[in-house]
């Protein structure tokens, strides 16, 4: 995991223009669509067996990039994710709550808080995805004009 190139990556998607159609999934890009670019930084190798030891590996490179971002961008918001994931939950199981606009509704189904920037007509999220048992942990960073839920 090369801090140099998550940086790269991070500053890419603080220019990159949105798509105007969507979603679209890449192998090397990630998933992008109207308003948002989502982009795989790093995914756990570890046995399931270990997840909880990967989700605390990520959760430190998270907060060590947060640091360098912090030093560029300036503090991090921290946005909890909760309530956006159980509006969707119950909006998809029950069709009752409130409808959480993409790509919010697709990070909170993996990620339980973010570290949220805004960079000129832009959010930047940082996040852990360790809510979805069947996938690796992952850190993932968006890129998005459209507002925290």
């Amino acid at each position: 995991m090369s801090t140099a190139r998550h940086l790269a990556t991070l500053e890419q998607l603080c220019v990159r223009p949105f798509l105007d159609e969507g979603p679209v999934r890449s192998a090397s890009d990630g998933t992008a669509g109207p308003g948002f670019h989502l982009a795989l930084l790093a995914a756990s190798q570890a046995p399931a067996g270990e997840r909880g030891t990967a989700a605390e590996e990520f959760g430190a490179l998270r907060e060590s990039l947060a640091v360098v971002l912090e030093q560029r961008w300036g503090p991090a918001g921290h946005v909890s994710l909760w309530s956006a994931f159980v509006r969707a939950e119950e909006a998809r199981i029950a069709g009752t709550g409130q409808v959480v606009e993409e790509p919010w509704r697709t990070l909170s189904a993996s990620v339980p808080d973010v570290l949220l920037w805004r960079r000129a007509d832009r959010w930047i999220a940082l996040g852990t995805a360790e809510r979805e048992t069947e996938q690796p942990v992952r850190l993932l960073a968006l890129a998005t004009a459209v507002d925290p839920p």
